[in-house]
């Protein structure tokens, strides 16, 4: 890859969540609302729920203009052959609306729920993306297909230059606007010849009482705490254990969760854009912590 694909306009803003606490149907009718909100693209991640493939290929057919895409699915959980298999099926079901996000995921979920030996995941990722490159596909594709964009969950340098240079952009999550700002120059001075896409993550809470918006941020935030890829990335943000220690410090969770009215929320968005994200992908939390409460999105929608 020497540069985005002519499909990867990811829209201004959009929307990330597991959809797990929805069923079937109503993650049918969710899509079709993101939809109709206006929103660019619709994301969903993989952890031990449903198969994100699988539920893009379910929704695709609910959907118009949505741009669908995975964030992220773990290189460790599926070969090369079948993740470009999976894409260009998406990409073919869509017509050309789908983005694939991949990343290293984290040591306990790539051995202990996988099976597999985590090392040297800078190298398996820069492996995989070549055998991605040239696995082998022979599915029918629309004339004039273009392949779909390629993104990395990067939180350090060595992972963002090889986004920048050897995929279409980064997909970082749980970001300050002043980290973003410096991932923007990480991937600008790695790319020679392009502006590689910079995704970013905002987790939201529609509540301008502090406390029921930190309880609702916590809930979120709860399974990231004792992660240690997490950890590593706000240490560099310039936060320490005491701030990740249960249940978390106010100071991590409003900087990690933004809360408010909707014109706080598009306040902390513009600081995202401004420090050089070109796509924003709001996580809309309900009260208890899900990412699938629509009036955030509604909120921001227009």
């Amino acid at each position: 890859m020497t540069g985005p694909t002519d499909g990867a306009d990811l829209g201004s803003l959009g929307a990330w969540g597991h959809l797990d606490s929805l069923s079937v149907d109503d993650a049918r009718a969710y899509a079709r609302r993101v939809d109709e909100l206006g929103f660019g693209t619709l994301w969903v991640p993989e952890t031990v729920g449903r198969e994100p493939f699988t539920l893009l290929g379910l929704l695709a057919g609910e959907t118009v203009s949505l741009r669908l895409g995975t964030s992220i699915v773990s290189i460790w959980g599926h070969d090369a052959q079948t993740t470009r298999m999976a894409a260009l099926t998406l990409q073919e079901a869509t017509a050309g609306r789908f983005a694939l996000g991949l990343g290293v995921s984290h040591p306990h979920l790539a051995e202990r729920l996988r099976g597999h030996t985590f090392e040297r995941p800078l190298t398996r990722m820069r492996e995989f993306l070549a055998a991605y490159r040239s696995a082998v596909y022979k599915g029918p594709m629309p004339e004039g297909w273009v392949e779909p964009p390629v993104l990395l969950a990067a939180l350090r340098e060595r992972m963002l230059t090889l986004a920048a240079t050897e995929a279409d952009g980064a997909f970082p999550y749980l970001v300050t606007p002043e980290r973003v700002a410096w991932m923007r120059s990480v991937l600008d001075s790695a790319a020679t010849d392009r502006r590689p896409l910079l995704a970013v993550s905002m987790p939201a809470v529609l509540e301008t009482n502090a406390d029921p918006a930190r309880a609702a941020a916590r809930a979120y935030l709860a399974p990231y705490l004792r992660t240690p890829a997490y950890q590593a990335g706000w240490e560099a943000q310039g936060f320490g254990a005491e701030d990740w220690e249960k249940p978390g410090s106010d100071a991590l969770v409003d900087a990690m969760v933004a809360r408010g009215d909707a014109e706080a929320l598009h306040a902390r968005i513009g600081e995202l854009v401004a420090a050089g994200a070109d796509h924003v992908a709001v996580i809309p939390l309900a009260p208890h912590g899900t990412t699938e409460h629509l009036p955030v999105l509604e909120s921001l929608a227009g």
